[in-house]
């Protein structure tokens, strides 16, 4: 055996474990406000953070010397202070920012969570249910998503549609599938108030949250149906339809889309926006391909094989992405000028 060979792969391994225990704590933080005292109040003592934070000193001590230890924090040796960057602050934070990333914190804990349930669906086949994940997945995805759609939807993303953009301001039935906690439909609604937007989500957790924020914001232009894509009415039909990272994860992809395409108009946009990938898994070997199929593993592919049907995993790329809108019959096919490490968006047409 070559042990330096090993001694690398056992470094290289053990960093893993590092940073699976550096998003738990960080979770912890997160929960408990620690971070948001850190960003309020600039450097301080683990005796000041759990003040300000009510907690427990000897916990927070813990808890700040393994972010700091990890990088997370920097940590004064002199002053015994710790102080969050401005750059950790906005991604841990801040959530109006497209930076912001703390619902990882809530989501990949609750994925691990669900390990052993995932081996057991390797040996017997089958899957888990979204909503049998659990409500740490429901809000951390919302967490995890809702910034950068806020943000970049309509900013970034719809001007790249400008026919769409102009329909919407003058109104348009709206339909966006796989909703989620409405994060998208809401955006839509309030910026373009003469469209009326419908979303719809399988999932009722996540439809009791994106009613109630609908009702919170007051808007009337919006509402929430817990249905699958399938069942979109096809009379009078939607003249946009949109699916934030939602097909990979439907248990009959094919039949969802099918259901997307008989909904939408004659001269309707279909906005489909799935993860960024290529075609072939030798064009996945980096790190963000090593993120995309260890949460299809974990999650994506449980979801959708809960139901027996194909499980598209999460980097299915361009070429499939493009093969399965026209088995159902969509015809035009292009992929947006997006630069968007994450995603690919793809603008579908009958």
């Amino acid at each position: 055996m070559d042990r330096a060979a090993a001694r690398a792969f056992m470094e290289q391994f053990m960093g893993l474990v590092v940073g699976a225990g550096l998003v738990g704590v960080a979770g912890v933080a997160d929960r408990t406000g620690i971070f948001r005292a850190l960003a309020e109040r600039g450097p301080s003592t683990a005796h000041a953070v759990a003040e300000a934070a009510g907690l427990h000193q000897r916990y927070v001590e813990e808890a700040l010397a393994a972010l700091a230890a990890g990088g997370l924090l920097e940590y004064d040796p002199d002053a015994e202070t710790f102080t969050m960057s401005e750059a950790a602050a906005v991604c841990l934070t801040d959530d109006t920012s497209p930076y912001y990333i703390a619902g990882w914190t809530q989501a990949f804990p609750a994925l691990m969570a669900h390990v052993p349930r995932v081996a057991e669906a390797f040996e017997r086949g089958g899957g888990i249910s979204y909503a049998d994940f659990g409500e740490d997945i429901v809000a951390g995805i919302d967490r995890m998503n809702s910034p950068a759609i806020s943000t970049l939807l309509t900013a970034k993303w719809l001007p790249k549609l400008p026919d769409v953009v102009a329909n919407l301001e003058t109104g348009v039935a709206v339909a966006d599938v796989g909703c989620g906690s409405g994060a998208a439909a809401l955006e839509l609604a309030r910026e373009f108030p003469a469209s009326s937007v419908v979303g719809y989500d399988i999932d009722e957790a996540s439809i009791v949250r994106a009613r109630q924020r609908a009702s919170d914001a007051g808007l009337d232009n919006v509402r929430f149906v817990q249905a699958a894509a399938e069942a979109l009415p096809t009379d009078p039909g939607f003249d946009f339809i949109m699916s934030l990272d939602v097909v990979h994860d439907m248990a009959d992809p094919h039949a969802g889309l099918h259901g997307i395409h008989n909904a939408l108009t004659d001269n309707g946009v279909y906005l489909m926006v799935e993860p960024n990938a290529g075609p072939h898994l030798e064009d996945n070997l980096h790190p963000i391909g090593a993120m995309q199929y260890a949460i299809s593993t974990l999650h994506c592919l449980p979801v959708s094989l809960a139901h027996g049907h194909i499980g598209l995993g999460t980097a299915w790329g361009p070429l499939k992405a493009e093969d399965l809108c026209r088995s159902v019959g969509f015809s035009g096919f292009v992929r947006l000028d997006i630069d968007n490490p994450m995603n690919a968006f793809y603008r579908v047409e009958k």
